[in-house]
């Protein structure tokens, strides 16, 4: 069985894109392939969200900020949008089968407890999905 495929997006593939990508990979195990990209890459990960995801057990390797040419010519099963509807507006159309907008916070420059507050959301939201798609028995973790 082919992995699900998941694309996140949001500005700068910093932090929630980057964030999310990692959960996936963490909650989905083999049975996701999980891509991040930016609208504007920062061309950096955040340090707080290496430590936020280091300390929620989250794996931090292979992570990096790159923008939508990293995944032009790609299909996703799902593509999420994390600056909201907005954010799926500015993506070629054929990019995604299923596309889901969530609006969430960029916690970038803020103190850790938001970046901590974003992942917790964020963990609940990409569990959610992936039960969707997967069915409630998440592998990986």
């Amino acid at each position: 069985m082919e992995p699900l495929t998941l694309l996140f997006i949001c500005l700068g593939n910093s932090c929630r894109s980057i964030m999310a990508e990692a959960m996936a990979r963490s909650l989905g195990g083999e049975r996701v392939a999980a891509s991040s990209a930016g609208l504007a890459p920062a061309g950096f990960v955040a340090e707080a969200t290496l430590a936020t995801l280091a300390e929620r057990g989250h794996l931090t390797t292979d992570l990096r900020s790159k923008g939508l040419e990293a995944v032009a010519g790609q299909q996703f099963d799902v593509v999420v949008s994390l600056l909201g509807a907005r954010g799926l507006d500015l993506l070629p159309p054929e990019i995604g089968n299923r596309r889901e907008a969530w609006e969430i916070p960029d916690p970038f420059g803020e103190d850790p407890s938001v970046y901590g507050q974003v992942a917790a959301r964020l963990e609940l939201l990409v569990a959610g999905l992936l039960a969707e798609e997967l069915g409630p028995e998440l592998g990986g973790r």
